[in-house]
Parts: structure tokens; sequence; C-alpha cells
């Protein structure tokens, strides 16, 4: 028994030894080198059809699936029709045409396990990087499919006639009228929704982006202008389409321009979006909300598309609070003093005017004034002082890592590609961003926060009861009260 225990006390010892001597050559992570990263978008090819339409097609033999994705560029509604654009997508998907009723596509698609869908392009975005809402409107409609191969053409049918012979009959009008109406008077019953909507009304006044359906609105719009909306821009050489999946250029073309044969051309026009003065003008603004707890957002107006500082802000904001749970603002707000579970900023950017940066947090009553305080003096650090050495590489080194999943799906990379195109942006633009953060120094993130943040023209608003917060808003500045109508 004695000569067991030498000898398990032995290879005990040798096993020690040797686990020690293999834990010296283990590098720690923080010291391993990884090779540069690099991110190419995958070959596509562009298509130019008879009818005007143009787009993009990468293959993708994998499994016998296609998907595809059309954008139109519809402007904006006039001002007393707003909602128009959303009730005719709707309309035009669930009424289907005289040949092929909503319920009958419903049930088709539904036998094939596939879709065909009209509505706002995937990954629109409104205030705080959301889409505008059930009633809003944006500046493109979609139409999106995804089958398996053997069933494309009957979804390219399908497709074709909610194209070219929508029948927009009443009583679907109707239905989605009510459904948009309900929607808005609803719309004051979450506190982060009425935040993010009367932000966007202070930051854009009276520009379009901040326009909202309203009963009136909803109600003015007829059947007339459903049919003249349609008209206006469901039009071939108004369209970018793109597709990806198992076919190749000469199958999906053909496919298309047979299934496509009497959709015709006409002059698209689309009003310019009109021009927005870059201002930075402070204020302070409260909504009364019976509520236990305080709803903060803090911003100003943000980027343009174009800006060629935009890969600078962007990890300026991923230190400041995008980057989730390393991110100064959640550091502090909700790690350290424990105030909120979610608080964050996002710099958002436009093709056609300025996105927004809104910094923002929701807290107990008691504790959104002190929430609020912290987040403004992040702010002005940040503006000040900028990012220290280390939260510079390591949010571009994570920021960069999170690039490769922008190239793990063909059909997103197709729908990019529609994006760039119909905002008339360079098509390789993800790779310029990524050639232009791995270049980035330190001081260039720190010229981005002193250029782009504007703590002495920050947009205070504040949701809830204010009887209940620990300090009176009015120690931020004269208080704007917003009313909400009934």
């Amino acid at each position: 028994m004695k000569r067991l225990l030498t000898i398990g006390l032995v290879l005990l010892v040798a096993v020690l030894f040797v686990g020690a001597a293999q834990a010296e050559k283990v590098k720690h992570p923080s010291k391993l080198k990884y090779p540069k990263l690099k991110l190419t978008t995958p070959e596509y090819e562009e298509l130019t059809f008879a009818n005007g339409m143009t787009g993009f097609l990468i293959e993708d033999h994998e499994v016998p699936v296609v998907n595809m994705t059309m954008i139109f560029g519809t402007g904006r509604p006039a001002v007393d029709k707003v909602g128009l654009g959303g009730l005719a997508a709707w309309t035009i998907r669930n009424g289907g045409s005289e040949d092929w009723p909503g319920d009958r596509i419903n049930e088709e698609l539904e036998f094939v396990d596939a879709y065909v869908e009209v509505g706002r392009p995937a990954g629109g975005g409104g205030m705080m990087g959301r889409s505008r809402g059930p009633s809003g409107d944006s500046r493109s409609t979609s139409v999106s499919v995804n089958c398996l191969k053997k069933d494309l053409p009957l979804c390219l049918e399908i497709m074709s006639e909610l194209l070219v012979s929508p029948a927009l009959p009443e009583e679907k009008i109707e239905l989605r009228r009510e459904t948009m109406l309900e929607n808005i008077r609803r719309e004051n019953d979450e506190p982060r929704g009425i935040a993010g909507r009367e932000l966007a009304r202070i930051l854009y006044s009276d520009h379009p982006k901040a326009w909202r359906a309203t009963e009136e609105t909803v109600t003015a719009i007829t059947r007339d202008d459903l049919i003249a909306y349609q008209q206006a821009f469901f039009r071939p050489n108004n369209a970018i389409i793109g597709i990806s999946g198992d076919v190749t250029k000469d199958e999906i073309m053909g496919l298309l321009d047979e299934a496509l044969a009497s959709w015709e051309q006409a002059e698209v026009v689309i009003e310019p979006e009109p021009e927005l003065p870059l201002t930075f003008e402070p204020s302070v603004n409260y909504v009364f909300k019976d509520i236990d707890q305080g709803v903060i957002m803090i911003g100003h107006l943000g980027l343009n598309s174009r800006d060629e500082n935009r890969p600078a802000v962007q990890i300026m904001n991923f230190i400041l609070g995008g980057g989730s749970f390393t991110s100064r603002i959640t550091q502090k707000v909700r790690t350290e003093e424990g105030l909120a579970y979610a608080a964050y900023s996002r710099y958002s950017h436009d093709a056609w005017t300025y996105g927004t940066f809104v910094a923002s947090s929701q807290t107990r009553s008691d504790a959104t004034a002190r929430a609020a305080s912290l987040i403004v003096d992040l702010i002005v650090e940040m503006q000040a002082e900028g990012p220290s050495e280390e939260e510079f590489e390591n949010a571009r080194d994570a920021y960069l890592n999170k690039r490769v999943f922008d190239y793990d799906s063909k059909a997103a990379v197709v729908r990019r590609l529609v994006q760039l195109k119909w905002q008339g942006r360079p098509l390789d633009t993800p790779e310029r961003d990524i050639e232009t953060i791995e270049n980035l120094t330190l001081d260039d993130v720190k010229a981005a926060a002193a250029e782009y943040l504007h703590p002495d023209g920050l947009v205070m608003l504040f949701v809830g009861d204010a009887e209940k917060f620990e300090q009176p808003l009015s120690n931020f500045g004269e208080v704007n009260v917003i009313e909400l109508s009934e």
C-alpha cells in the first residue's frame, strides 16, 4: 500500500512539473499576436436589365435557396399625408392582385415555406438606430423574396403581380388604416418611444425626418393616393435588385425578364431631401409620464454618411458608449454606480442629411438626475481629453474583429450593395472603412472627439414624474415642458 502511495506521489509531482513547464510556454491572451485582418466582399456581378432595372448577383450553390431584395427610392410624402408610404407598402402586399389576392398569396407561400414581402428596407434606421415606427415613412420601399430554387418561378410570378398590377382593395386599405390609427393612439404608452420621438422633433425641427403620422394625416390618405404612389415609384428604372443563392446570371436574368415583361418604365421624380442646418442649440426638455422610472436621452445632430471622419467618430463612440460593457457610459452608469441595466450611446449617420448622437439610459426615478449628470460628465471628458491609448487599441481591435460577421451571409452582402448604390455611396465603403480604421491613430480619435462631440449644445430630454426625481431638472437649465396629446 505504501509503495502504491509513493508511486502515486511521484507521478503527481511529475505531472505538476510538466504542467508548470508547459504553462511557462503558454502566452497570456493579451500577449498573443494575430495576423492582419483581411476582409473582402465576395465576388459579385453587376446586372443591367432591358427595362432599366439594375442590380447585383452573388452566386451561392451550397444550398438550393434564393434570396432577393429590391429597393425603390420614394422620397417623402407631403406633410399632410405622412403614413402614405407605410400604408401603400402594406396594402400592395396584403391586397395582392386580381389574379393573386392576398389570402391566396399567403396560402401558397406558406405551403412552400417561402416569403414575398413589401415594406421598409432591412436595416432602415431612425432615432437610436431603430425603425421610425409603424406609422412613419422612410425614403424608400423594399421588396424581399426568399424561397427554395424550385419555387422561384412561383415567387417571381407573385412578385410581378404586386409590382405591376396590385389591386389595392378598399377593405385592405381600411383594415390597415385602423391598425395605424390604433398605433398612433397608443404611441404614448411606451416611455422610450416618447423620448425618441420627441428628441427627433427637437433635433430635426420642421425637417421631414421629424415628421410623424397623425390621425389627421392617416385619415386623409385615399385609395387614389396609393394608386398614384405605386405608379410613380414602382418602376423598373427606379429599382435596384440584389440576388444571392443557387442561380447563375443567365438563369436569373432570363427568369426576371420573363416575369417582369409587362413592367413598364416611366419618368420617376423624387424630391431631394430639404437642407438641414447643422446647429447645436442646448435645451432641457421634460415629458410627464406617471411611471416609477426616468428615461433619459441626451444628444445632438450627428454625421452625414459621406463625412471622411466617420470611421474615427465610430471608434470614439465605441469607447464612449457604443462598446457594450467595455464603454465608459456602461461602465460608469451601469457597472460602477448600478443605476441602470442599459446605458449607452449611438452616433448615427444619414446619406442625405445628418444622423444623431444620442446617449441614453433608463433608471429609477430617484436616480434620474444623477445618471444624466454622469452621462454629461463623460461626454465632456471625452470631448476634452479623448480616449487613452489602451482604450483606443482595444476599441479598434474589437471593432475590426466584429466586421467578420458582416461577411458571413451573402444575402446580407447583397443587401448592403443595394443600399450603397441607392444611397450613391462607393460600393467598397465597408472595405475602405476597415482600411481607414486599421490606419487610425490615437490622435485621429482624439481629434474626432473634440470636433464631433458638442457638450455645450446638448439637447436633454427626460420622460417620467419629475416630482420623484432627486433633483429639480432646472439644475440643468431652463426646462421646456412638452405636453402629450391625448
